[in-house]
């Protein structure tokens, strides 16, 4: 069963910024788009660039290799419609960011 697993605090990741995590052994990108966190998968469709290491650009995280922006919400890539990651559910309680996987 999926539970929501507390990965940082509110505090941690600045908007328009990422940070990846290791969750029940999967690596997932958190971002902080003006206080509303979305979570994806951290490796780019692409060319598995580190999207955690990306920016949030207009509800777009960017990949830092290439270029690649996928919609936070969806996972679908801007850039290669074949393309695409998977989300996550997040809630946030308090100060705590919880991601569901």
């Amino acid at each position: 069963m999926s539970d929501y697993v507390t990965v940082a605090k509110t505090s941690d990741i600045r908007s328009g910024r990422g940070k990846a995590f290791t969750i029940n052994g999967r690596r997932i990108a958190v971002f902080n788009d003006n206080e509303d966190f979305y979570a994806l998968d951290n490796a780019c469709a692409h060319a598995l660039g580190p999207l955690g290491r990306g920016r949030l650009r207009n509800g777009m995280v960017v990949c830092p290799v290439h270029g690649y922006a996928y919609d936070a919400k969806t996972g679908a890539c801007q850039t290669d419609v074949r393309l695409h990651v998977r989300t996550y559910e997040v809630m946030v309680e308090g100060d705590e960011i919880k991601v569901k996987c």
